[in-house]
């Protein structure tokens, strides 16, 4: 065998090890990009965050809900309420359900194991709440009645989704 012959192995092994090392590195930076966030230092606290951000667009729903339906309520309220939507929404994913945040990992969460059995599913569900409410929060901007209102049914829509699939149903 020639020295060449030698060298070429040689560098041949280097390459198909780099190549694996590279396709292991791919694989797992794709597999870390698709899992939930990781555990929180305090997961206990994060349900906590997680309660009240669902609770204030609870609140916002309610002000929201009266001026639609013409039950009193303002547009400010409205532009308040959209603003706080919004802005709740967009913390759901990732960091409002960090892994170990579920039933059975923590006493008062409400959030399905599903959740992280279907990741990519529930991040879906949660890029339609944003959606929908970024689009309740332009509409807000004027005073249409009617565009706000379909705008509302649409996060309400992305709301009743969300939980039906997600969410343990209140006892």
């Amino acid at each position: 065998m020639t020295r060449f012959e030698t060298g070429s192995r040689s560098l041949r092994k280097v390459v198909l090890s780099a190549m694996a090392a590279g396709l292991i590195s791919a694989a797992a930076g794709q597999a870390a990009a698709q899992s939930p966030r990781p555990v929180s230092a305090d997961p206990q606290a994060v349900v906590k965050e997680r309660e009240s951000a669902m609770k204030s667009m609870g609140d916002a729903m309610k002000k929201i809900s009266a001026y639609v339906k013409n039950e009193g309520g303002s547009i400010e309220g409205v532009r308040e309420g959209a603003a706080a939507i919004s802005q709740a929404s967009h913390k759901i994913v990732p960091s409002l359900f960090p892994a170990a945040t579920g039933i059975g990992n923590i006493e008062d969460s409400e959030a399905k194991p599903e959740i992280w059995q279907q990741w990519g599913r529930f991040e879906q569900a949660a890029d339609r709440l944003v959606t929908a409410s970024d689009g309740l929060s332009t509409a807000s901007q004027g005073e249409d009645r009617a565009a706000i209102a379909k705008q509302f049914s649409q996060v309400g829509q992305a709301c009743g989704g969300c939980h039906d699939d997600f969410r343990q149903k209140k006892s």
